[in-house]
């Protein structure tokens, strides 16, 4: 009797020993954000409002488009669109050659959300190198839908 419990401590000693390392390394690995971009869907994004600041300026020199993504990190629809919307090839492609791309945190950045009536997300702002609002995308939708908005926005944009 006293092997089987001496055994299972040891099994339990282990498996919580191997649960803490793994913790541990995927914390190194794992980042959504950091001081200057968040990672989301593969993607890097410039974040919070010093990032959209920065974004237009990158924006205006490069003559891109700006897209901001407003997300939480409660928000399941958020993973699901990040992982199968943005992460889609065409989609990720165009998004990190041919726009500056922005992230607001809506729990952080609420009042840029305020400014631009962003209430829930996922939710897509869409704007030109000046900050003219282009397009709005509400809700997770798929890549066959944003595909066609991020081309249409891109080559508005350039014809400017």
């Amino acid at each position: 009797m006293r092997t089987k419990k001496l055994v299972s401590i040891l099994v339990l000693a282990l498996i919580l020993t191997f649960a803490y390392f793994s913790y541990i390394t995927a914390l190194e690995n794992f980042t959504l954000s950091d001081k200057n971009a968040s990672y989301l869907g593969g993607i890097k994004f410039h974040r919070a409002a010093s990032g959209l600041e920065e974004g237009f300026q990158i924006a205006q020199q490069e003559n891109k488009p700006v897209m901001m993504y407003f997300w939480a990190i409660w928000c399941q629809y958020c993973a699901k669109f990040q992982t199968d919307t943005l992460g889609n090839p065409q989609v990720k492609k165009i998004l990190e050659e041919e726009y500056v791309l922005v992230a607001m945190d809506l729990d952080i950045d609420r009042e840029v959300a305020q400014k631009y009536a962003v209430s829930y997300p996922p939710y897509l702002v869409f704007m030109d190198p000046k900050g003219n609002i282009l397009e709005r995308v509400p809700g997770a939708v798929d890549a066959d839908y944003l595909l066609p908005i991020v081309t249409k926005v891109r080559d508005e944009v350039r014809r400017k």
